[in-house]
C-alpha cells in the first residue's frame, strides 16, 4: 500500500498538493484504492480514496495508528551545514531513518555555508520518514547562529554538549547517553574547520559539556551520523 503526506479533517484525508501528480500520473490512484497518509504529527491513517482529481485527492479514514514509528527519548542535533549541500541532505536522510527528533542548521565562526534551503531539506526528511515508517516529522529549525543557540539553551534542563577536536578534556558522547538514556540531549557539531576555542569557552560558561565522538577525526556529516547512531543504540 502506498504512503503519502497529507492532512486530516474529521474523517477525511487530503493529500498534500505536491503529492497529487505522483499519486495520479505515476501510481494511477483511483476511487476505491487504499492508501496510507502521514500527517507529520506521529499518526498514520489508512484510508480509501473517494475522489481523485488533479486539484485534490480525498480519502475516507478507515483506521488510525497513533505514535507510528515513535522513537523514545529526545535528541536535538545542532550541526553546521557542509559546503557541499548533498552531504548535508545525506546526513538528514540517514538521521531521520535512525530516529532524530530535532535539527538546527548552525552558523559558527568557521562555517563554509551560511545559507540554507529549508524547503528542500524538509522534502528529504519527509521521504526518509516514509521509507523508514515514521509518522513524526522531526523539527527542522531555521538557520541559527551558535551564539543564539547557546543563549536559548537551558543546560540545567537538558544534556547540552559540544563535540570538538580541541585539545581539552572531553567525555565520551556514547557513555553520556548510556548513563542517562531518557534525558533530552542537545549536541553541537561544528563545520569542517571545527568550533573555535572562543566558541567552546562560551558554550562551557553556559553549562555545555565537552564531548568526543570516538578515537577518529570525522567529517561534519559523519560526526552527525555517529552521534545519532549512538543515540539509537544507547539503551541496548
Amino acid at each position: 500500500m502506498h504512503t503519502f503526506w497529507g492532512s486530516v479533517d474529521g474523517t477525511l484525508l487530503r493529500l498534500d498538493p505536491e503529492e497529487i501528480p505522483h499519486a495520479l500520473k505515476v501510481l494511477r490512484l483511483q476511487p476505491g484504492d487504499a492508501l496510507h497518509v502521514l500527517d507529520g504529527s506521529g499518526n498514520r491513517y489508512t484510508g480509501t480514496v473517494t475522489r481523485a482529481h488533479k486539484k485534490e485527492v480525498i480519502a475516507e479514514v478507515q483506521e488510525t495508528l497513533y505514535d507510528f514509528g515513535a522513537v523514545s527519548g529526545h535528541l536535538h542535533l545542532a550541526i553546521a551545514p557542509t559546503k557541499n549541500v548533498d552531504r548535508m541532505h545525506f546526513f538528514l536522510e540517514k538521521a531521520v531513518e535512525m530516529g532524530i527528533h530535532e535539527v538546527t542548521p548552525l552558523v559558527s565562526f568557521h562555517s563554509e555555508r551560511r545559507h540554507w534551503n529549508a524547503e528542500r531539506a524538509v522534502r528529504v526528511m519527509k521521504a526518509a520518514c516514509t521509507q523508514s515508517h515514521k509518522g513524526k516529522l522531526p523539527v527542522l529549525h531555521p538557520l541559527q547562529s551558535l551564539e543564539d543557540l547557546i543563549k536559548q539553551t537551558d543546560a540545567t534542563r537538558i544534556r547540552a554538549c559540544m563535540a570538538t577536536c580541541l585539545e581539552a578534556p572531553k567525555e565520551s558522547w556514547v557513555e553520556i547517553l548510556k548513563a542517562q538514556p531518557e534525558r533530552p540531549a542537545l549536541l553541537c557539531i561544528g563545520p569542517e574547520g571545527d568550533f573555535s576555542l572562543a566558541e567552546w569557552e562560551h558554550a562551557q560558561q553556559a553549562g555545555f559539556q565537552h564531548v568526543h565522538l570516538g578515537a577518529h577525526r570525522l567529517r561534519t556529516e559523519t560526526a552527525g551520523l555517529y552521534a545519532v547512531a549512538a543515540f539509537a543504540q544507547r539503551g541496548l
